[in-house]
Formats: C-alpha cells, structure tokens, sequence
C-alpha cells in the first residue's frame, strides 16, 4: 500500500497517521509539575541579604519545544518512507504489462541482498495496475506456467522475497527459445542483469526486443571468481581459478578442506591486471591429497568457488593381477607393488575378468610370459578404450612373450653378474627430455643385474621412456588407441635390480597411473544410476535433494554439466561417484557493450529519491541537540558560557549540521601521526605473497590483542627500513623469503640503530625445520645478519619469562608445532651484551608465526596449521606472550624464585616469633610489605600465582 500526492510517494503511509498525535504532545511539553507548598521557616531571614540567583523557569523555552516536535515530525516522515519520484509521461509503454526477468544464477550470489533490495524497489515504484510476469534466467523449464500468472506489484515482491541464488549457470539460447514459443507479446521487458556474458546472450536480448522495449538495469557481477578446472599432474593437482572482471590485480586464496570441512592446505596466488585466469598447485604429499573432499575460493560466496574432488579424479585405482599363493609372500613382486602404490592409489585384486570388470585406471600384471588369445583380445580392447596396462618382466616373459607389448623383445635375458658374464650390474641413465620422468632426479643408488632386451627397431628410441648405462631400455611404453602399454623389462620384485627398493620406484608408478580417461568413457553398468548425495544452492553451501529429485542415467553422464534438473553436487553409483561443479568450464566475461535496442538504466532513475534515511538521521541529531540544551539548563554538563547563551545552540547546531553534510570536493581528515598509534610493522621484501601473510599475521595478532589484553594495536604497517620512521615500531616482523634478502648499508644502519635503541625484531624463516638453531646453517640468515652487530644467540627454554609473560606455556607454536625461538643470550653481567636491559631484541624462529595468525577480512583463519583450531590457539598465545614480553620487560622473571623467597619469608617469621618471645617485638623494616606485595602480584589475567 503506498500514497501519491503529486510526485512524492509514501510506502510506508499508515506512519502519517501519527502526525495526528503532535497537538498533544505540543500540550504535554508545555504542561508543568504543580507548584511545591510553601511553608515558612524562621530560619530562612538568614538568608535575607543573599543576592538573589537566577531561578528555574515555569515552562518549558518555546524554542527547546519547537525543537521537540521537529524532530519528532521528522521522524514520522522518514518512517513513511517519503519517495520523490516524478511521474513519467503516459505513453504507450507505460501501460505495457511488464516481464520482470531477474537474475539469479549463482554469478548473482556475490551480490544478491543488493540485487534483491533493487527488485524489491523497482517494483514498489510501478502502479499497482500494471501485470508483472515474472521470470529468472535459470528456469529450464517451460514457461507456460510462470507466464500464465499475471501478478500485481505487491505479490512480485512477495515472489522476489522468497528468491534464491542456483547452483548452476543458465541456458540463455534456451531461455530464447521458450520465449518465442510462448503467446506473450506486447510487453515491456525489466531486467535486472548481472552482466555475465554467455552463450545465447545475443539471442536471448534480441528475442526480448521483439516482445517490446528493454531496460536493464546492471548489477555487474564484477568480483566472480570461478574455479574453472582441475588438473592432475604428476606431484599435485592444480585447479584453473577464472574471473569475469578483469580490471587490475586481484590476490586470491584457495584453500583445500577434508570431509569433515577441516582445512588441510591453502595457496595464494594474483590475477595479473587484464588477465581472466590462474592456475594454482597444491603440492601436497599423497597422504594428504588424498584427504582432500573440496576446493573453496575464500571469499566467495557462490557455488562456482566451490569444486567438489571426488569420484575417479581422486584417486587412483589400479587392479592387481593375483599371484597364487606364495610360501614367502614378503618375497613376492606383488608386495612391492602394493607398498608402492598405497600411498597414492586404491588397489584392486583379483582375476583378470574381476579386474576388467571393475573401473580401473590402470592393472598391473607381473611376469605373464603369455597371455591366452581371449586375454589378450579383452585387454587391446581395455586398453583402447583408455586403459593403462603395465607389465613387468621376469623369467616367464624371458622364455616366451605374446604381441600385448610396446617393443617386441628378444628371447631369453640378458644377465649381468652371472658366471659366465664379464659385464658388471649397470646403472640408470638420465632420462629422457620427453620421457615423464625427465623432471625426477636421477637415482644414482638403483643397479640393474638382469634384464629382458629389445629387439632393435626404428621407434624403439622414441618408445624408451627410461634405460641403463649402456643404452638398453629399462622402461618402454607405446601408445594403443586411447590407452597405453608399459613394459618394466625387469621384475618388480629386488630379483633382478635394486628398483623396487628405491623410493624412484614409487615416483615412477605415481606418474605412469595417471588417470588416461575422461569420466564418461568409463565403462558403466547397464543399470547403473547415479542418485545425488548432496546439492549445492547458490551461495556454494551443501542442502539435501529433496525426495523426488531425479538420478543421473548411465546415458546421460557423457557431458553433463550442472543444470536445472540436476544442480551442482556429487552424485553417487554402485561404483562410481560422479561430482558436478557448478564453475566447470567458466570462461564467460562482462557486458562491455549492450545492443542498442536496450535502455541502460540505474534503480534511482526508475524508483526516484528516497528520503528517509537522511530524515531519521537528522531526526536523530535534534533529538542529542535537545538532550545537551536539557543537560545545560538543568546544571549538570557545565560549559563556559552561560545559560542563555545556550539559546543559540539550535542555531549553532544546524550550521554544524549544513556543514556535515557531504561535499563533493571536500578534503579527507589527516589521519593521526603513527607516533599517537601503538602499530606493528613488518619488512617489505618485494614478494607480494609474503608481504600479505606478513600484513594480515600481525593483523589478527593485533585483533586477539585488543580482544584479551589493554595492548590496542592499530592496523600493521609495511616498512622500508631506509626511509620509514622505525622507531615508532616496538616490534617489527622479518619473513624471510626463500631467496633470501640482503640488506644495504642505509638499511643496516637505521636496523643497528632501530635494535640498540630497544626495537625487537622477529625474524621467521618458516620452514619448520631446525634451521634457525644456528645462522650457519642457513645461508640467508648469513646473509641478512651480515654486518650486523648481533650478540649471541640462546635458545629460549622452559624457565624463560617468555614462557609466562601473559600464558604459561611450555613450548612455542606457529604454523609448526612446538618450534625453538632464539634470542640473544644474557652475559655474566647484569642485563645483556646488546641494550643492557635483560630483553632480547631480535627473535628467530622457524614456526611461520604470522601464517597461524593471519586472518582474512571476514576474521577468518586464511592457512591451515599443522593440529588444527587447538594449536592455532597456542600459537596465538605464542605471540601475545613475545608481545608482552617486548613490552613489558621481564618483571615477572621473579616469579621463578617465589618457592624460594616465601621459604625464606617463613624462615624469617620463625626466627622473629623466636626473637620476639624472648625480648619483646622486632623493629620490622618500613618496606617489609612492599616487598611482600610485589612477590606475590598478580598476573595479567586477574589470577594469584600459587
């Protein structure tokens, strides 16, 4: 319901009716209390000659009422929702039903309150005669029914209430289609679009000009990041991020979660300015890559920053030929095979017909000298179909071979530690540049003492993928259809070499498992489907199916991608488990250029201005103008003018008010000097990642700070030690790149400087290793402390005021666990060898302190640490206590000899008592108490150490 007089409009008009109620509370303010009773006390002619004072007025000042009832009056008016929205032109199209089309995919989620709050306006400003059809961009199916329902303006807001974000990326040529298939005709078109290009775009507007004419009002989707695509690589997959803006840089963080929605991993990385994709790695050990359910864009609230890893991109499932049973199964090839291959791979045994049954990457076969004619048919055709078949030799395969191989070979082996040989054990020779393993380092402990040869051939060369000293192939492969053939030409057991024993063995099976099939060439049952185990909305977060939600059909899986029908989730078979990503294959960009048939518009242009903020915020303000004037005459804010003077308040008020209000020209206030700021600072290093993990570490110290402690630290800021004020920093972090740093003599002077006159330095080399214990050991630490007049250095240990300056603690974390810090150690003299105060002024560790601490800006962890939420908790504690610490001093180093001092204290008692029995009381010494009180103080929690 809303209320037009002219071209100002009221959505909200039942608040006017509260402006029947200002004649009384006009006579409410001016009524007084009733007068007291005058009683007359002979006591009071005292007081006869007293000059006689100013007394409290009858009423209330006319001008306090007027202030009163303005901005009670204003108050009502912006609760009206006053619009000032002047009507267009009767035309044609003003009497045109409208065909509301939103957007809604889940490009629409990073924005959606705005998108909603602008359809909500758009249409609360169109008269409630006009029909509203209202349609999304997603909806699949057809359109007789949403059509068929001709709304008015209240029942499409209703409707766009109730609106949420998809999980999947609409079907715009589709959308076309349906249109032009309807009956609706002679409409204006209203849309509010999240500019994302797509296929069918240009169909889809020129479909709805022909209906009649377009506006559109863009609410760009400018900030969408996509995770596009993953890729396996030999070491760690890498995920394609890709954006729809491509204006500046843009940093990004990527983090990998477990089922349970653990963090296991994070990686950053930036779009470069102009550039539309990133590719980022997570190079991971297996065991942990194998725990990873889900990839998230941290930020991003849409289901295209969320990429579900399941199914058989995952994992690698490799069948096993079964050997029959072995007196010494430790001795077996196959032993070494499944140690080999368990870190990375699921491992099926059985026959040969269970394993051709089963969807498997790869199967291994191990010294079959001669496969049956129907074996080998049923395997070409595996293979060929994307199979990978490795086989190893042995002395069956010396003694006959069948044509399922890559190089035909010789019959017999070639031994060379035998009796009658003069040749000595070879050893592998470099691999190749196109061979899979030329990136691995060459195994120089690996002796090869019998082999099977090939037989000379033209390709053999080009299908050697790994050989000995002499030049003999050691490995070969050939490509078969879709698939591959591998041949090991020796046992996998340690028979004939030192392979199997070395960890290049495993290097070499992880890499020639790699998955050589897409997911819909895997050869499915008949009857198999896959039912949906969970859905994604728009937002990226998981909801269950509803009970009729159709599966997935075995014809169906080829291609399939997020739909309508079958929204963004993982689904699941008897075998197989299939997840369908809402960002896959994402490469749509923005509308830079719209069609001249469309309107481009904005929600003020077409809703007018809204007035009501500004008149409850100006309401506001004459209510606290009225509550200092109420304060001033009453006596109790005292200033150093008079009360009358404070008439001119109101006056003096609005010109403060005018002078509020924004200007377009108006210059920002200076921010404060950092010399009235406690701020943390960090070293620039020229390497945008560590500068950021530097910057929001010292940043989510600094909140937990100002949470726990009287410590309030403001923003962090980055330092150029030649030019910066450093001073004016109590502490300064180092990450040490991996390149190192190396530091001029301008920067080594003002550091100097910067540590003997009290700073701290927090060095963090951030490799979890031992390799801070001593600067040798570490060629950039070397390097940086170089010219620098460093003291010795100590390792902190668990009787150190480090440990219990705020917490106790008895170890250190970060994002490693239970990690040394070295400071300077403390000389024979009092104090130590560098300031002389007994506090270290340069700390070095390895825990990766600040990627424990960083927080995002939603206040959220940003890289996972080694043991969870509990350790990052201790390595918070690690850093307010270095904190305290560097500011406090080590007042609490007492604390360590409290037993002996209250032992002592005792024995002093015993012995006055004693004293005081035989002579009378002691002359107890005046600070006797303060001595007391200071041993036994409180720690900064509240708590009495006991």
């Amino acid at each position: 319901m809303s209320l037009a007089l002219g071209p100002l409009v009221f959505a909200a008009p039942l608040a006017l009716i509260a402006l029947l109620a200002l004649p009384l509370l006009w006579l409410v303010l001016r009524a007084t209390p009733p007068q007291p009773k005058t009683e007359e006390l002979p006591s009071l002619a005292l007081f006869g000659d007293l000059r006689h004072m100013e007394e409290t007025p009858d009423k209330t000042p006319w001008w306090i009422i007027l202030l009163r009832m303005l901005a009670i009056t204003l108050a009502i008016f912006g609760l009206s929702q006053p619009i000032w929205s002047p009507p267009a032109p009767q035309t044609t199209e003003s009497q045109r039903d409208i065909l509301f089309l939103m957007d809604n995919d889940w490009a629409s989620a990073t924005n959606w309150s705005s998108r909603q709050s602008a359809a909500l306006d758009l249409l609360a400003s169109l008269d409630r005669d006009r029909g509203i059809y209202l349609i999304t961009n997603t909806q699949s199916e057809d359109l007789t029914e949403a059509l068929a329902e001709r709304l008015t303006p209240t029942e499409a807001r209703n409707r766009v209430r109730a609106l949420r974000p998809v999980a999947w990326r609409p079907d715009l040529a589709g959308l076309a289609e349906r249109l032009d298939a309807s009956e609706l005709n002679n409409v204006e078109t209203l849309w509010i679009a999240n500019a994302v290009n797509g296929e069918g775009f240009d169909a889809l507007v020129d479909q709805l000009s022909g209906l009649g004419p377009v506006s559109v009002v863009p609410l760009e989707a400018r900030d969408v990041i996509a995770i596009k695509a993953l890729t396996i690589t030999s070491s760690a997959p890498v995920l394609t991020l890709s954006r729809a803006g491509t204006d500046g840089a843009r940093d990004v963080t990527l983090t990998a979660f477990d089922q349970a929605g653990r963090s296991v991993s994070s990686v950053s990385g930036s779009f470069a300015s102009g550039a539309r994709e990133l590719d980022l790695a997570f190079d991971l050990p297996q065991d942990l890559q194998t725990n990873i359910a889900y990839f998230r864009v941290l930020g991003q609230s849409s289901a295209g920053g969320v990429w579900y890893w399941e199914g058989a991109s995952r994992t690698r499932r490799v069948g096993l030929l079964s050997e029959a049973a072995q007196v010494q199964p430790l001795l077996a090839d196959t032993y070494y095979l499944r140690k080999a291959l368990a870190p990375f791979a699921t491992i099926t045994e059985g026959t040969l017909d269970e394993l051709l049954g089963e969807d498997l990457g790869a199967i291994i076969l191990t010294d079959i000298g001669r496969l049956g004619e129907t074996e080998q048919a049923q395997l070409r055709d595996w293979v060929n179909a994307g199979g990978v078949l490795i086989r190893f030799a042995g002395p069956r395969m010396a003694a006959q071979t069948d044509e399922l191989l890559p190089v035909a070979l010789r019959p017999a082996s070639r031994a060379f530690d035998s009796a009658l040989s003069w040749d000595t054990p070879q050893a592998l020779a470099a691999f190749p540049d196109f061979s899979p393993f030329a990136s691995m380092a060459q195994a120089g402990n690996v002796e090869v003492r019998r082999q099977v040869l090939a037989q000379p051939s033209p390709e053999l060369q080009s299908r050697t993928w790994a050989s000995l000293e002499d030049g003999t192939p050691l490995i070969t492969a050939s490509r078969e259809g879709n698939g591959r053939l591998i041949l090991f030409h020796v046992t996998a057991g340690p028979g004939w070499s030192d392979l199997p024993l070395s960890g290049t063995f495993v290097e070499i099976m992880r890499r020639i498992t790699l998955p050589t099939r897409e997911l819909g060439e895997l050869s499915l049952q008949s009857e198999t489907s896959l039912a949906p185990r969970f859905w994604l909305d728009g937002f990226g977060s998981v909801r269950t199916p509803p009970s009729t939600a159709r599966p997935i059909q075995p014809d169906e899986i080829t291609g399939i991608t997020a739909n309508g029908e079958h929204p963004a989730g993982v689904y699941e078979g008897n075998t197989l488990s299939l997840p369908l990503n809402a960002g896959e294959g994402f490469d749509n960009g923005l509308v830079t250029e719209w069609p001249d048939s469309v309107t481009i518009s904005t929600v003020a242009e077409r809703t007018g201005h809204r007035y009501a903020a500004p008149l409850l915020v100006a309401a506001m303000l004459l209510l606290l103008i009225d509550l200092i004037v109420s304060l001033i005459l009453s006596g109790r804010l005292a200033l150093p003018f008079t009360r009358k003077a404070a008439a001119f308040l109101p006056l003096l008020a609005a010109g403060l008010f005018m002078a509020a209000l924004p200007i377009g020209d108006a210059h920002a206030q200076e921010a404060p000097p950092a010399a009235l700021e406690l701020k943390f600072g960090y070293i620039e290093t020229g390497d945008r990642t560590l500068d950021e993990q530097a910057r929001s570490g010292l940043q989510g110290l600094s909140t937990l700070l100002y949470r726990r402690t009287t410590v309030e630290p403001s923003s962090p800021d980055a330092i150029d030690l030649a030019e910066d004020p450093i001073s004016l920093y109590p502490l300064i972090m180092l990450l040490m790149p991996e390149a190192g740093l190396t530091l001029d003599e301008d920067e080594k002077t003002a550091l100097a400087a910067y540590l003997r006159n009290g700073g701290a330095l927090v060095i963090d080399t951030r490799r979890g290793g031992d390799v801070s214990a001593q600067s040798a050991r570490d060629t950039r630490l070397t390097t940086l402390l170089q010219g620098l007049d460093v003291p010795p250095l100590t390792r902190v240990d668990e009787d150190h005021v480090l440990t219990r300056s705020f917490y106790l603690l008895d170890g250190f974390t970060g994002r490693y666990p239970d990690r040394p810090i070295w400071i300077e150690a403390p000389s024979e003299s009092a104090g130590n060898t560098y300031k002389g105060d007994g506090i270290s002024g340069i700390f070095i560790t390895d825990a990766d302190l600040t990627a424990a601490w960083a927080l995002n800006d939603r206040g959220r962890p940003v890289y996972s640490v080694e043991g969870g939420e509990r350790n990052r908790e201790m390595a918070y504690r690690t850093g307010v206590n270095i904190v305290m610490y560097i500011l406090t001093g080590n007042y609490k180093d007492d604390q360590v000899h409290i037993p002996s001092l209250l032992d002592r204290l005792g024995e002093i008692t015993d012995g006055m008592r004693q004293e005081e029995e035989e002579s009378g009381p002691p002359d107890l010494r005046p600070d006797t108490d303060f001595e007391l009180e200071n041993i036994i103080r409180p720690n900064n929690n509240g708590e009495t150490p006991q």
